[in-house]
């Protein structure tokens, strides 16, 4: 059965350099996203549709947000080699570091991507900064995968990670997907939700016959309540549709700009997607309306709810 979709750019949203990680909160209504390069955090009250913007002073590469469970104004980012937590009130434009919660020792890395589970845990994934060499550079296996607690702190789970990247869960199959943009695949584990530890990697879908090469990549992934999994071409304009059952492409959802990095399901019922893209020069010169937010509505499902960072 062929799907139709409507593409539309989100009412509201200005220009991110590199949108990223965007997170719904269904209790409420806000939507989260950070923008990496350009060192802010973002909030959008998705029933007025008014954007609210930060930043946190001296803070750079601003990788994800997440907001901490029992607290409106407390989250865990990403921010270069540390990750934080902060108090924002979701409406000015300064938040303030409350405390540094870990910090990565190997030096020419930085935070990417994360995820929790729902127990609240968190993953994340590392990738060679920036600032050290060419991020598309396949020879430098430099990033790990890690899980982060407040009683555990960081524990590596897999090594020699080149780009890491989405992240999802399946409890009802008891699976973990995994993107390394290097690999132009998708990884699963099983994945054991009582210790949170992940094992038995497997390759569930090659993607290289998808029009992959060193700038058109996997990057960002979600997925919905029938377990099919969607993952972010970055530098392909588009978000493939996987059955995880047979590691196959179903639906490619087409988007008017190249840089597709990652996409979140929200609203009243979980049935629109919101996908984050780049505007900066990466995979070529970036025209309008790259960068800007998007969001996805008429697919037919709808998106597991996301949680929240457990402190406790």
């Amino acid at each position: 059965m062929t799907t139709t979709y409507k593409v539309e750019q989100l009412t509201g949203t200005t220009m991110n350099f590199t949108g990223e990680a965007p997170y719904y909160d269904g209790e409420t209504y806000s939507l989260y996203w950070t923008d990496i390069v350009g060192g802010q955090i973002f909030r959008m009250d998705t029933t007025t549709t008014k954007l609210y913007t930060a930043r946190i002073l001296g803070e750079t590469y601003i990788s994800f947000i997440i907001p901490v469970e029992g607290t409106t104004t407390q989250f865990i980012i990403g921010a270069g080699k540390r990750l934080l937590l902060i108090n924002w009130d979701g409406v000015h434009t300064t938040a303030q570091i409350i405390r540094i919660l870990a910090e990565l020792t190997t030096t020419g890395v930085r935070f990417n991507d994360a995820k929790t589970d729902t127990q609240g845990r968190l993953y994340v994934g590392t990738m060679i900064s920036e600032e050290t060499g060419n991020i598309f550079d396949t020879t430098k296996r430099v990033g790990s995968l890690y899980r982060f607690t407040m009683t555990e702190g960081l524990t590596e789970l897999k090594t020699k990670v080149g780009l890491s990247n989405g992240i999802a869960f399946n409890d009802q199959t008891n699976t973990m997907y995994f993107v390394d943009s290097y690999d132009l695949n998708i990884k699963q584990f099983f994945y054991d939700g009582k210790t949170g530890n992940i094992t038995n990697e497997k390759i569930l879908t090659d993607i290289t016959s998808y029009g992959t090469t060193k700038t058109n990549v996997p990057d960002g992934l979600t997925i919905d309540t029938d377990g099919n999994l969607y993952v972010a071409m970055f530098g392909g304009g588009r978000i493939l549709k996987i059955n995880t059952t047979t590691g196959k492409v179903t639906t490619e959802i087409k988007l008017p700009v190249p840089q597709v990095t990652s996409m979140t399901f929200g609203g009243k019922n979980y049935d629109t997607m919101f996908v984050t893209t780049a505007g900066l020069d990466v995979t070529g010169p970036q025209t309008y309306p790259s960068g800007y937010m998007f969001k996805v509505t008429g697919l037919g499902v709808q998106g597991t709810e996301t949680t929240k960072f457990e402190t406790t």
